[in-house]
């Protein structure tokens, strides 16, 4: 009976295993399927530089598209890990430049900059604002609060912490174009 036991054991473990490849492809797949129907162009190099503060990131990449018929921006992709072993973190980040556009008045950005001060975090500092005093607890600030809101080179830059999945990168357009009515 051990011997029974042992093989349907390692025959969960296999399937797993297969569960979570199949399920990385999946989430791949969406997203360049994501790519494709948004018409996203690969960029050279990013539009400006350090949108996520650090200049010690893992992987940045970035994509030109539109958020609307008459608004282009850039999709900004980024991944940040520090430490080692036990010890290492992985940051991602997804950020939206957004070039000089009429609708993108300074009273549009500071409603993002009072969304990134609700976080309660260091983050506000790098929007040029005061962070609120909240206790989110250990899961932290919700996922739809950015962490950097601010006017570069005359285009907005808004940036979240996020996974690089479709359906975080279109909850975060939604967000935005909602802000936009």
């Amino acid at each position: 009976m051990s011997a029974e036991f042992w093989c349907f054991f390692l025959l969960i473990i296999i399937g797993l295993i297969i569960y979570l490849f199949y399920r990385r492809r999946q989430l791949i797949n969406e997203l360049k399927e994501f790519y494709t129907q948004g018409n996203y162009i690969k960029r050279d190099r990013l539009p400006i530089t350090n949108p996520f503060v650090y200049d010690d990131m893992t992987f940045i990449t970035s994509l030109d598209g539109n958020l609307k018929p008459d608004m282009p921006y850039t999709l900004i992709l980024g991944t940040r890990v520090t430490g080692g072993g036990k010890n290492m973190m992985q940051n991602d980040y997804i950020g939206f430049y957004i070039p000089p556009h009429v609708s993108l008045s300074d009273e549009w950005l500071e409603q993002w900059k009072s969304k990134v001060a609700q976080r309660g975090d260091n983050w506000a500092e790098h929007s040029g604002v005061e962070k609120e005093e909240k206790n989110w607890g250990i899961m932290g600030p919700p996922e739809h609060l950015p962490i950097r809101a601010v006017r570069i080179n005359n285009g907005i830059l808004l940036a979240w912490n996020g996974l690089h999945l479709r359906h975080t990168i279109e909850s975060r357009i939604e967000d935005v174009l909602e802000s936009l009515k």
